[in-house]
């Protein structure tokens, strides 16, 4: 068995299955799973669509609390003490996204600290959402660190990454009401509540971890064709942009000619992504 784990959750959507297939293929392309169990929670109402992502573990997961609200917290309510005892047994964790790509570059890769990832989810030199978030923390007992934009995926002990993503999504229940429970907008802030979680979790990683104790934004790469695959990119994810590679733009048929040959699949992180989306990369 691994000592290392890389945990999803997998919901009953064509589009999420589409994109977990991306995460699938870079992880058995880049030969990660001699490295990593991939881990993957998923609506007990996918039955067969599973089957044809081998060697992964599966484990039926109802929708539970309020992720029929705020489906992006059933990526979360995994890390929960009742639902988290098949990931303890593991001494590294991955808790990350379905729409992601792994590069070679996790193989053997064990971190020091806790790896936190790269989001973009509002203006860091906006005082008045800066203000939101450390009043959120003032809160919520914690001290604000500057810790700003953290992603959506952590890497490292698995220990201290369940009491992250754990703590994240308790704290999401509590945003969605306090800030978003008569609009989708807080009004005087702006933010959408579409990124509750998001700033749930920039809150967690200021108030548990420290820049001593992570490294911030070594995951969550950007897909695009200006983000260059050095040593350094461990994972890409597909950013919610319409910037070159859009996974939005890729669903909706815009990227229908354009061709990535094997000899170009590492000129770009963008190449990278379209290349694994369009081919069948394991045979």
């Amino acid at each position: 068995m691994n000592n290392k784990a890389i945990a999803v959750y997998v919901d009953d959507n064509k589009k999420m299955l589409i994109e977990f297939s991306w995460l699938w293929k870079t992880w058995k392309y880049n030969q990660l799973d001699k490295d990593f169990d991939l881990i993957v929670y998923h609506n007990p109402t996918l039955t067969n669509e599973l089957d044809e992502f081998i060697d992964i573990i599966k484990i039926p997961m109802p929708v539970i609390r309020v992720g029929d609200k705020y489906k992006f917290l059933n990526s979360h309510y995994f890390c929960l003490d009742e639902w988290s005892e098949p990931l303890r047994k593991y001494e590294y964790l991955m808790k990350t996204d379905c729409d992601v790509f792994l590069t070679h570059n996790l193989r053997g890769y064990i971190p020091s600290k806790i790896l936190v990832g790269l989001g973009g989810y509002y203006d860091s030199t906006d005082e008045l959402k800066v203000n939101v978030i450390k009043k959120i923390c003032k809160d919520n007992g914690f001290d604000y660190q500057n810790l700003s934009n953290t992603g959506a995926t952590f890497y490292g002990k698995t220990k201290t990454i369940l009491n992250i993503v754990k703590n994240q999504a308790i704290l999401t229940e509590n945003i969605l009401i306090d800030y978003f429970k008569e609009s989708d907008y807080c009004t005087y802030s702006g933010f959408h509540r579409g990124i509750s979680s998001m700033i749930a979790g920039e809150v967690v990683v200021n108030g548990l971890l420290s820049r001593q104790t992570a490294i911030l934004y070594a995951l969550d790469s950007k897909c695009w064709k200006t983000t260059e695959i050095g040593s350094d990119v461990l994972h890409i994810h597909a950013w919610h942009s319409y910037d070159e590679w859009s996974k939005h733009d890729f669903f909706e048929g815009k990227y229908n000619d354009w061709v990535v040959d094997y000899e170009d699949r590492y000129k770009s992180a963008a190449h990278y992504c379209h290349w694994v989306a369009t081919n069948d990369i394991l045979n």
